[in-house]
């Protein structure tokens, strides 16, 4: 049903019952729904802005949310849900000029931001937009008195979100309703959830994978709980209430300190693949959960599913997954369908997608073929029709005349004991074109690896180069920053050292 639908039956029959806690601040379905209707006539008593690339409707408003994990992302986000209002999703991690350019580009009718955020506040001041700093008295003060929520349509807009700004400029797109709506009632089969999936993620709430369970946990009439930031001890008090995680691998190895979790029974994961190392600290940590890991995109949603019980997995271990429900995959190149077990760009088919970018993606990105869609990921469907991921166009790697995905060469080196994390890089060679290289965390000695990579892939797909990361930075969701291991990497920086072999 329509959350909006689903929030009203949850306050009128359970008034009381925790919805949202973010570092302790609570909210109740009752309370909830109450800041909602407040929300609701505060937004549409503004000033109306020409959104004509979004075509809202009579009466919503486009509201932008810079305020990371503050407790008031617990009214915000809920209202872009719930009403006929969209929300622009900005990561409080970007600089500030570029939630300016943002800002300039789509300029919102209203921005909710933190006091601290000066220079944010000084660029809608510019462009003539109302700044209203969530911690302090004049959020209170924006509400207005409430009135009924009105009815949403599936396919108004509900979302502007922005695929990842790290390397290079953000490129926004617009979500519909109807795509989440048709993604609820998936993953509430897919990952076994109930009213009683009580949930913690640990991660941002500007991102798609915090975001999406604060929808399902709310539609449920579950407790959704989050932390202003990551702090162990803290994550450790909020897993208490839970029963269910949902957090990127990152920080789902972060949790797993301490003493062992057996109240949580499902976890969802995606935005990296899970390495064998991980999934069998999780599977210890949190011994009676079923581990959910899929693969998918902002723009297409769920692709494919993956699920690790005990002893055993739904795909092998190495993939992805299965198609999601309600996905068709086909991998294709050209045009055409390739043959089964043969790379190629991998397209889904299903009620899902976006339709487009607002801007950006041109050359690279999200595009369609008739009914398909990609982001351009590449990958091959094995003959028990599981999905292996093998990387992005662009990022195969020729060496030695040799197409070589570096995902598959990872995916090798993560099964070696001892190796907690691996990525391969492309780097220019005056004689092969280009040579792999290797950056690693673990402890495993070269002739190791070596050897065991052997046994695994033919000789023009082993790494020529070896180096032990003495840190491993991440992006803001949680993934490896391949763009700073790569500067790394040029400039000979410290802390990547060379692995010799022993003497």
């Amino acid at each position: 049903m329509p959350l909006r639908h689903a929030l009203d039956h949850h306050a009128r029959q359970r008034p009381d019952a925790l919805a949202v806690s973010i570092s302790g601040t609570p909210l109740t379905y009752g309370a909830l729904l109450d800041r909602l209707q407040r929300l609701d006539a505060a937004l549409t008593s503004l000033p109306h802005r020409d959104h004509a690339d979004l075509a809202l409707p009579s009466g919503a408003r486009l509201f932008a949310v810079a305020i990371g994990n503050h407790p008031a992302a617990a009214t915000l986000l809920p209202a872009a849900l719930a009403t006929p209002h969209a929300v622009m999703v900005l990561d409080p991690q970007w600089p500030a000029a570029l939630q300016q350019r943002m800002l300039a580009k789509l300029p919102p009718d209203v921005v909710f931001c933190l006091s601290t955020q000066t220079a944010l506040i000084d660029a809608a001041r510019r462009l003539n937009i109302p700044a209203i700093a969530v911690d302090t008295d004049a959020f209170d003060a924006f509400l207005a008195a409430p009135a009924d929520l009105p009815l949403t349509s599936p396919r108004d807009v509900f979302m502007v979100g922005f695929t990842s700004g790290t390397t290079s400029e953000p490129k926004a797109f617009a979500r519909a309703r109807h795509s989440w709506r048709a993604s609820l009632d998936a993953s509430r089969l897919a990952f076994a959830l109930t009213e009683q999936s009580h949930t913690f993620s640990p991660g941002p709430l500007a991102h798609g994978i915090s975001l999406y369970a604060l929808a399902e946990t709310l539609e449920l009439g579950a407790a959704f709980h989050a932390i202003t930031r990551f702090d162990l001890a803290d994550a450790h008090r909020a897993m208490t209430a839970t029963r269910r995680i949902v957090a990127v691998p990152s920080l789902l190895a972060a949790l797993c300190h301490g003493t062992p979790q057996d109240q949580v029974i499902e976890i969802t994961t995606a935005g990296a693949k899970l390495d064998p190392a991980l999934l069998t600290k999780a599977r210890n940590f949190f011994p009676r959960a079923r581990i959910h890991e899929y693969y998918g995109a902002s723009e297409l949603g769920f692709v494919s599913l993956n699920t690790h019980g005990r002893n055993s997995s739904s795909a092998p271990a190495n993939s992805v997954g299965h198609p999601f429900p309600h996905v068709a995959l086909s991998i294709r190149e050209n045009g055409a369908e390739v043959a089964q077990g043969q790379p190629g760009t991998i397209f889904v088919r299903g009620d899902l997608a976006i339709e487009g970018y607002l801007w950006g993606g041109r050359k690279s990105g999200f595009r369609r073929e008739g009914p398909w869609a990609t982001v351009g990921d590449l990958g091959k469907l094995n003959f028990d029709g599981s999905l292996t991921l093998l990387g992005r166009e662009g990022g195969m790697v020729i060496t030695a005349g040799h197409n070589v995905y570096p995902q598959e060469i990872e995916t090798a080196l993560s099964e070696i004991p001892g190796i907690t994390t691996a990525l391969v890089l492309g780097r220019t060679h005056p004689s092969r074109g280009q040579e792999l290289v290797a950056l690693l965390q673990g402890d495993t000695p070269l002739e190791e690896i070596r050897s065991q990579l052997a046994i695994r892939l033919p000789r023009y797909k082993l790494p020529r180069r070896f180096f032990r990361a003495t840190q491993w930075p991440l992006t803001s969701s949680g993934k490896p920053d391949r763009a700073t291991l790569l500067r790394w990497l040029e400039e000979k920086d410290s802390r990547l050292a060379p692995l010799l072999a022993s003497s």
